[in-house]
């Protein structure tokens, strides 16, 4: 029987004898993954390409590339950032493709590579013209059924987003199609949830932040794009300033992202909560919850009289970062453009132009400041062959621009507290480290300039949970916690400062707080 099969397809030509391997391709992956869902991208290039005289294994394959073409999109999405593509990636690409394809050639080639292609294909099923032969009724009915069935069957879904997160975890079509359907983001949390009570560690409970004594610090928060120590790798290598081992106030920090997501760690830094609490797997919280969020370290320093600021190295549009920002309580928001540092994306603008750009806007500020700044140097494509040489280059001239900035802060004769962390790791480190628990730890530096940080217990030694990282460094710099911020501390003491290290009752008894300042 087998010979017969053979021969059959032996005796095909060349172009259908291609079109025979596609859809067996997509038959095998159809019943591997138990994912029917195909049929529903099938259908419409199927009834596009009918009547134009066409063999039906050829209109057949041809029906079947954009699904394909989608899970291969799909694979490599996940591989990248452990996501699989669903329908709320449009966040991202409806306005930052092209932006991103002017500064990355990966990007442009995938952009020309994929145009071309849709232009072939497209070319190739409208070709011919004929009448709907028997095959393509029957074949057009039987696919038409399957997709009203799975259509109907969407149906029954949950609306709570957390019953979603295992279905959304394979690159599949399935993963894809459904991911249109999940509801708004939503904050998980247990029933009820009441404040924790006084301890002998938290012994105040206040409402807001209390400032320390004498004329409040200026705050700085500086995201370092894609950095971690270098001597994860090479151990011999001693930064100078930039998470120096002799700084008196730095450690190993974990962060919620990899190899890309920078938006993800500056939510849990700004908010003191992680994205994925949200549901929908974080990845596009500056557009899903812009005016939804009414508490940040910005709302809560405002009220003690501090000037709010943000300074971004790429559009302020992108991802909708000044709208989010705004949203939280920022009032005055600055892009490279507003800088005058490009024109609108530039990957190559150094963190020194970015640190004297930011201090020559703050000027002589009556008003106390709290700011942020990202920096932009590290960040990717490194070098494919030596990416690590081309990382500690970089990594050098962010040291260097760092000890400068904190230079410049002193010479300036305010007080200004200032920590800088890692956003995550580059997604060169997948070769380096096949445990993934380690792409997830950067590290971050505390300094107090002109002042002498406060007393605070010693840090445990294992990696510092990002939430944590701006009340640690609100504390070293002499400031009373809110009760938000206590609690916090609270909860998480038995999981050494590490949200993930806690079982799931304590970060949803957490969120369940939080609830109050979301809507």
């Amino acid at each position: 029987m087998l010979k017969p099969a053979l021969h059959a397809v032996r005796q095909l030509r060349p172009r259908l004898r291609l079109a025979l391997i596609i859809v067996s391709v997509a038959a095998l992956y159809a019943v591997a993954f138990l994912d029917p869902y195909i049929a529903l991208i099938m259908l419409p290039f199927y009834a596009l390409g009918c009547a134009r005289g066409k063999h039906p294994l050829a209109l057949l394959a041809l029906s079947t590339i954009p699904a394909l073409a989608l899970i291969a999109s799909s694979v490599v999405k996940f591989a990248i950032t452990g996501i699989p593509l669903v329908t709320y990636d449009h966040y991202f690409l409806r306005d930052n493709v092209l932006m991103l394809a002017y500064n990355d050639w990966r990007i442009a080639t995938a952009l020309i590579v994929g145009t071309l292609a849709a232009v072939f294909y497209i070319k190739h099923l409208f070709a011919g013209r004929g009448s709907f032969s028997r095959t393509e009724r029957w074949t057009l009915a039987t696919v038409t059924i399957a997709c009203v069935v799975i259509t109907l069957s969407m149906q029954g879904w949950s609306d709570d987003i957390w019953n979603w997160e295992e279905d959304l975890g394979a690159p599949t079509v399935r993963a894809f199609v459904r991911s249109s359907q999940i509801p708004e983001a939503q904050l998980a949390r247990l029933p009820t949830t009441e404040l924790a009570p006084s301890t002998p560690d938290s012994p105040v409970i206040a409402p807001d932040f209390a400032a320390p004594s004498g004329p409040l610090p200026d705050i700085f928060m500086v995201l370092q794009e894609s950095t971690f120590p270098p001597e994860m790798l090479r151990p011999g290598y001693a930064p100078r300033v930039l998470f120096a081992k002799d700084a008196p106030d730095s450690g190993p920090l974990h962060v919620h992202t990899f190899a890309g997501g920078t938006w993800r760690s500056e939510f849990s830094v700004i908010t003191q909560m992680r994205p994925q609490e949200f549901g929908s797997d974080g990845l596009y919280v500056f557009h899903q919850l812009e005016g939804r969020i009414k508490r940040s370290l910005f709302t809560e320093l405002k009220k003690l009289g501090y000037r709010t600021m943000a300074f971004y190295p790429s559009p302020g549009s992108f991802l909708n970062g000044e709208n989010f920002y705004r949203s939280i309580g920022v009032d005055e928001f600055y892009d490279a453009k507003d800088l005058g540092l490009s024109s609108g994306w530039n990957w190559k603008t150094s963190d020194a132009a970015l640190y004297n750009a930011m201090l020559k806007t703050i000027g002589d500020s009556k008003a106390p400041v709290v700011a942020m700044l990202l920096t932009i140097n590290q960040h990717g494509p490194h070098d494919r062959k030596d990416p690590m040489t081309d990382y500690v280059a970089r990594f050098a001239q962010s040291d260097e621009a760092y000890g400068g900035f904190l230079d410049a802060l002193a010479q300036r004769g305010r007080k200004a507290g200032v920590f800088t962390f890692g956003d995550h790791q580059p997604e060169f480190m997948t070769r380096f480290f096949e445990d993934h628990t380690k792409w997830y730890h950067t590290a971050y530096d505390i300094r107090c300039v002109n002042f002498t940080c406060a007393p605070t217990p010693e840090p445990a030694g294992v990696p510092l949970d990002i939430v944590m990282l701006p009340t640690v460094a609100l504390q070293k710099f002499g400031f009373t916690l809110d009760n938000f911020s206590i609690y916090q501390h609270a909860i998480f003491k038995t999981c050494i400062d590490d949200i993930m290290r806690c079982d799931d009752t304590a970060r949803l008894t957490l969120n369940g707080v939080f609830a109050k300042y979301f809507e």
